[in-house]
């Protein structure tokens, strides 16, 4: 269903969408919570008061599906409060039902500006009503005082505190019902009700009669007789119970009159506001040219200092170092903007989790830890599928059925854990369990199966390589192909986005006793520190983080075993290339250099002719055309005005990673 939002709705059009996501993200969380906590009836109260909002901001924009699916589970939750309706299992299942419908909706909203159809929600409505009549059927077989009318319960409620209201004659009488059912509220209050109710139960009618009291002055005690005096802080009454009707069709919609939309009440007046994406994204790149900027000026500094020497320039240089710290203070600011919670994937997890497990017949426990840890927002936009990944393969392969955990024992239900941390200038994100743990040995022979390994690489291969088999494509330990797992895709894609972010993967397992992966990234992606190196006359860098040490270039340390080169560091031999052989330019002959880099599990050697050192960079991106050029990260401006171009030695060593496997 085609929806057309007023050019002079937009503004409130695209509020909507906002609010509604972060109420619906917040309602699913809490509907795990309250599968634990049944009773807790201030979470059973936050839930309704969001189905309230939902509808009441989607009433206003006429959006009819969605109001009918959030009017439909408000009432169920008004139920729940009442203590009319208990919430079980099976129930929950329906509710989560509704709940990705309403997803489902403000995402077709949101992409395509339409909602569904009214026979599109038939069945999850008959579902939502089957709760509903469920419960007035144990209701009145319970007591014979149970078939309360809505009447009864209204009359019961006007006269809840004691005296009855006596309004004056020009009082209308919507405006008398509506002041009777929320007794409670001032006129601005009443207004948000109004907006809260559904299209066809609002009295529109008296909207500019309460515009007007409100543009005078007047409270509700000056449209009264009698009761002058304002009741003291009475307990607040609670909502009536709203009798539904499911075979009676909304009345056409009267337009909107100058009704602000529902919205939650200001906790802290002014102390958060909201920023678009794009405003942040443009103030980021205004900062890195900045920071360009002050590279371009140090570096002219440094060489007048070096050609010419006189107060002027010592005074200049001390500008510069000063304007350095507040070019780096104004850096970290910005950043600081583009930072969020990772509780924003997490908080998906706990309902990703009851459902596989449902599915899977297993009883698994979730864990969340360090969901208020904060990184880069660019990170975290891509991180969340490869953490659905890991989660589900715990789940799939991981964790076993509580019959095997019994034989082996362990606690029926199991464990996933899924945290986060700072390290340094890093996030560490990490996901352990309990189960089954890797069987290195099964891992090899499959891996011999399908010819990504040979035998005799699998006999030398340590137990760390084994592990970094299932991250190479195609790879399954599963003979049969499932809904969650299997297919032999999946690991590698999760490498691939780890990578891509410069960060990297630690496995570590233990065969029946669980398994921890942990994923290393940097907190942020716009500014990085990196080495910039030369091969024949050309300048690259290579991300700092990944850099273990670097070392001159010996060629009494050089030796052949096999097919690779090598070095001989200390006590440990490490693959050796030449960045001329991995870019495919042609050898200089003049090495000089060795950055021994990591790369997974492994650390790698790469020789290089020169070093220019450590420099702050922005990364800018290559385009469209470029930007899928295998090794290349990116491109960035270096303090002398040269174009750089960042190397990304995990992709460049991508064709040999595979031969390097058992080999040293």
């Amino acid at each position: 269903m085609k929806i057309d939002i007023p050019q002079d709705m937009q503004e409130i059009f695209e509020e909507f969408l906002v609010e509604a996501g972060e109420i619906i993200d917040s309602l699913d969380q809490d509907l795990i919570n309250l599968e634990n906590s049944p009773d807790d009836e201030e979470l059973i109260n936050r839930i309704f008061r969001g189905m309230h909002t939902l509808k009441g901001g989607a009433g206003f924009l006429n959006l009819t599906t969605i109001v009918e699916l959030a009017h439909r589970m408000e009432d169920i939750f008004n139920k729940v409060r009442s203590g009319e309706l208990k919430i079980d299992s099976e129930k929950l299942d329906i509710l989560f039902e509704g709940l990705d419908k309403l997803k489902e909706a403000l995402d077709m909203l949101r992409d395509s500006g339409e909602i569904p159809d009214p026979e599109d929600i038939d069945d999850i409505l008959k579902k939502l009503d089957s709760i509903l009549e469920g419960s007035r059927t144990s209701s009145s077989q319970d007591t014979s005082n149970s078939a309360e009318s809505k009447e009864d319960f209204d009359n019961r409620e006007k006269e809840g505190n004691g005296k009855k209201m006596k309004f004056k004659e020009d009082v209308p009488e919507a405006l008398r019902k509506l002041i009777e059912k929320y007794p409670d509220k001032d006129m601005a209050g009443l207004l948000e009700e109004i907006i809260l109710m559904p299209p066809e139960e609002r009295p529109m009618e008296i909207i500019p009669v309460i515009e007007k009291l409100i543009e005078e002055g007047k409270e509700i005690k000056d449209l009264l007789e009698e009761e002058k005096e304002k009741k003291e802080s009475s307990p607040t009454p609670p909502q009536p119970v709203s009798k539904k009707e499911p075979d009676k069709k909304p009345e056409p919609v009267k337009p909107p009159v100058s009704v602000k939309p529902p919205r939650e009440k200001k906790k802290k007046t002014s102390d958060v506001i909201r920023i678009d994406v794009e405003r942040i994204e443009n103030l980021m790149n205004l900062v890195g040219e900045i920071v360009l900027d002050r590279n371009r000026i140090m570096r002219l500094i440094s060489q007048l200092e070096r050609e010419l020497k006189s107060e002027t320039i010592e005074a200049l240089n001390e500008t510069v170092i000063s304007m350095d710290r507040t070019v780096s203070d104004l850096q970290a600011a910005v950043m600081k903007l583009r930072m969020q919670p990772i509780k924003k994937i997490f908080s998906k997890f706990p309902r990703i989790v009851r459902d596989l497990s449902k599915k899977l017949g297993k009883k698994v426990n979730l864990i969340i830890e360090g969901e208020d840890t904060e990184l880069d927002k660019s990170i975290i936009d891509k991180l969340e599928d490869p953490l659905i990944h890991l989660v589900r393969n715990s789940l799939d392969h991981g964790i076993e059925t509580p019959e095997e955990r019994v034989m082996m024992g362990k606690p029926e239900t199991g464990t996933i854990k899924l945290f986060a941390y700072h390290e340094g200038d890093h996030i560490i994100i990490g996901i352990s369990d309990d189960g089954r743990g890797i069987d290195v040995e099964k891992v090899k022979q499959k891996a011999i199966e399908k010819g990504l390994i040979t035998p005799d690489q699998a006999k030398q291969m340590s137990e760390k390589d084994a592990y970094s088999i299932i991250l190479m494509p195609g790879f399954s330990t599963n003979d049969q192909v499932t809904e969650l797992s299997g297919r032999g895709v999946g690991m590698d894609v999760v490498a691939s986005v780890i990578y891509s972010l410069r960060g990297t993967i630690e496995i570590e397992s233990e065969e029946g006793k669980g398994t921890t992966i942990l994923l290393k990234l940097p907190l942020t992606v716009a500014i990085i520190r990196t080495l910039i190196i030369g091969v024949n006359n050309q300048i690259f860098s290579i991300p700092l983080h990944a850099i273990i040490e670097i070392v001159k270039y010996d060629k009494e340390k050089v030796k052949n075993v096999g097919r690779f080169k090598s070095l001989v560091l200390r006590d440990e031999v490490l693959p050796l290339f030449s960045l001329n052989e991995l870019l495919g330019v042609e050898e200089s002959g003049e090495k000089n250099f060795i950055v021994v880099v990591k790369v997974g599990e492994k650390y790698i050697a790469v020789s290089v002719d020169k070093l220019y050192g450590e420099e702050e960079i922005v990364i800018k991106s290559m385009g469209a055309l470029l930007e899928d050029i295998p090794g290349i990260a990116g491109a960035t401006i270096a303090g002398d005005g040269r174009v750089i171009l960042i190397l990304d030695i995990n992709s460049l060593l991508n064709d040999v990673k595979k031969d390097l496997i058992g080999v040293i």
